[in-house]
């Protein structure tokens, strides 16, 4: 478990698993993850594999608790079989252990969709309901009329299910999440795309950058709708982290899930 303190609001990421998966995940070659000096042994390994982290982030702010992306960009390994429930058991228990039980959260806060992930969970009947059985789900209004108009994405029949359910919202950012949480639209990697910035101190960056080798990729042809505009999304973020020494946290991030950024050109550093 790691645990961020900014401005006195508590970021904790509740982890699950990290693996290392083919570079090609992330849109690159194992010979572009080795070009990348300070990829290893933080975000990628030896053998040019890059390491992805399911894990699910709490941001704690005022008697607040905000889960963002919950295990997202997973569902073919933990959302689909006889293996589903036993991973979203075995990830409520992760919660318990470090003292923020499901049941204790108030908003989960989806980037976008790209799965449903730890958003919902399956009951003994085989029906989505919600993972976290108080919160309210939140995406943007124009994340939320693309998936509509796009039912191929994945986990947009679970979201439809939790709609139908009345627990979803979809909002016009910038909208306010907790005190000093603020979800703000970017677009780019796809329309609705958004970010949760933390004060001064620390922005979770959702899927405009998977892996942190890919601050330094330039634009990523099919890796987000609009690669021109999620690189200049991204590239804003960087120079506003960089410029306060604040923490980048991507959802998908291994261990510590969080980086420094100096440059450009852009580095990470783990947190």
């Amino acid at each position: 478990m790691t645990i961020f303190d900014v401005d006195g609001i508590r970021l904790t990421r509740v982890p699950y698993f990290d693996v290392a998966l083919g570079a090609e995940v992330i849109g690159f070659s194992a010979a572009q993850a080795d070009a990348v000096p300070w990829a290893v042994p933080d975000w990628a390994t030896a053998e040019g594999q890059v390491l992805v982290g399911q894990a699910v982030w709490v941001i704690q702010s005022d008697g607040q608790a905000v889960v963002v992306d919950p295990c997202g960009a997973a569902d073919a390994f933990l959302r689909s079989g006889p293996e589903a429930i036993g991973h979203q058991m075995a990830v409520t228990a992760a919660m318990s252990d470090t003292g923020l039980a499901v049941e204790s959260i108030d908003t989960v806060v989806l980037s976008h969709l790209d799965g449903i992930g730890m958003t919902a969970a399956l009951d003994a009947d085989g029906a989505w309901v919600p993972l976290f059985p108080n919160a309210r789900v939140v995406l943007s209004r124009d994340e939320l009329d693309y998936v509509r108009s796009h039912p191929g994405i994945g986990g947009s029949a679970a979201l439809g299910c939790l709609m139908d359910q009345g627990v979803v919202d979809g909002v016009i950012p910038p909208r306010v999440m907790a005190p000093g949480v603020t979800f703000e639209l970017t677009g780019g990697h796809s329309p609705g795309h958004g970010v949760l910035r933390v004060g001064d101190g620390a922005v979770f960056i959702g899927h405009l950058a998977i892996n942190p080798l890919q601050v330094g990729a330039g634009m990523m042809p099919g890796q987000h709708v609009d690669a021109e505009g999620a690189w200049a999304a991204l590239e804003r973020e960087l120079r506003w982290a960089s410029e306060r020494e604040a923490l980048v946290i991507g959802p998908l991030w291994p261990e510590p899930g969080a980086g420094r950024i100096s440059g450009p050109p852009w580095v990470v550093t783990a947190a």
